[in-house]
């Protein structure tokens, strides 16, 4: 099925911080419906075990595996005043308390903010923290910060999201790929057209990469590639650092690295650095670059050595668990956004949306489980 992206948006850079690794593949957690009270913990076998007592109140609206935990008026007005995502310290402490509730059987815990929009004073969308990574050949290395935050070990990254509804709209899709990439190709950046040229990293993002179609991470769709004259180019508009929230799928180098794909899967593309120029028009990005560089199989295997688990052996399902932050309890309007979000952005198939839930963003060959 054909996707339009109606989404222009493209994301204000995100920092991403990463720490240390090791998962398993044990299975996701049950789901109790109505309200789990604040002594209430929830077990392997879905029983409730009363003794242990957290910090925050956790409430649930559905078997949508959609929890949210309370917070006092003060508390939340930090978290947000502060930017307590950001704060380790504080941020861990928000995670303890949810592993005391809940199994460590998540791959990812996300974050959603109780907000209609970006908060006041906070500068991004989304942003997606590593715990752990025992995967090899993405650029990464091997790291265990998983107890840091209540995990033994199965937890690989959290996330926040600064709005109720970025789930859907994204860039839900954009900080997962943060998971596996990009670790391992140097990008540059310019300043915009007419301004002086400067050579500081995309770090994290694609750039001035070509990929199958534009990719999660920025890049440009290598098939509008035009060569000019003088190492000039000309290429289909694209967003450096993102391309319109959940409106495009992973491209084949992002589904690789994902494991999603097997290497022969990658077609050659180009990255650019050392950009002189760049001019843009409603229809075509022009750029003159010193640096112009083929990657095939061989030489992205050559850059990152062998991804260990292969695609054959690579896990294909995750768990997630998300908690939506609030200083109120939500309304039946919140939780009707944030559960239909859900459970639209875990469906295992495809719908009409613009947008792209997991499945579809990875060809079908990905899922995500949220809850039962």
């Amino acid at each position: 099925m054909r996707k339009i992206n109606f989404l222009l948006l493209i994301f204000s850079f995100v920092s991403i911080i990463f720490v240390v690794s090791c998962s398993s593949d044990d299975d996701a957690v049950a789901v109790l419906s109505d309200e789990i009270s604040n002594d209430d913990t929830i077990e392997d076998d879905g029983s409730i075990d009363e003794q242990i007592t957290t910090n925050y109140e956790f409430q649930t609206n559905s078997n949508s595996g959609v929890y949210s935990l309370l917070m006092s008026a003060t508390e939340y007005a930090d978290w947000i005043g502060k930017d307590d995502f950001r704060n380790g310290s504080v941020r861990n402490l928000i995670f303890e308390d949810i592993y005391k509730k809940f199994p460590d059987e998540y791959d990812f815990i996300f974050l959603v903010l109780n907000e209609p929009n970006i908060p006041e004073g906070m500068s991004y969308y989304g942003m997606l923290i590593g715990v752990s990574n025992t995967i090899e050949g993405t650029g990464q290395s091997i790291y265990d910060y998983s107890s840091d935050y209540g995990s033994e070990g199965k937890l690989k990254a959290v996330m926040q999201l600064t709005g109720l509804s970025y789930l859907k709209n994204g860039p839900s899709l954009h900080e997962l790929m943060h998971n596996w990439g990009n670790f391992g190709f140097e990008t540059h950046s310019v300043d915009q057209p007419g301004e002086n040229i400067t050579s500081y990293p995309y770090w994290g993002h694609w750039g001035f990469t070509g990929g199958s179609t534009k990719g999660q991470l920025g890049g440009f769709d290598q098939s509008t590639l035009v060569e000019l004259e003088d190492n000039s180019y000309s290429v289909a508009p694209f967003g450096p650092f993102a391309n319109g929230g959940n409106g495009v799928p992973y491209n084949e180098l992002e589904l690789y690295l994902m494991g999603m794909v097997p290497l022969s899967s990658v077609n050659p593309f180009d990255l650019f650095s050392d950009i002189t120029e760049w001019s843009a028009t409603e229809t075509a990005y022009e750029f003159t670059a010193n640096s112009r560089i083929t990657y095939d199989n061989v030489a992205i295997e050559n850059l990152l050595g062998t991804r260990i688990p292969n695609f054959a052996e690579s896990q294909k399902e995750f768990k997630l668990l998300v908690v939506v932050l609030t200083d109120e309890e939500l309304t039946t309007e919140e939780w009707n956004i944030i559960d239909s979000t859900a459970e639209w952005f875990s469906y295992s198939g495809p719908d009409d949306d613009y947008s792209y839930n997991f499945w579809e963003a990875t060809n079908g060959v990905g899922s995500i489980v949220i809850g039962e």
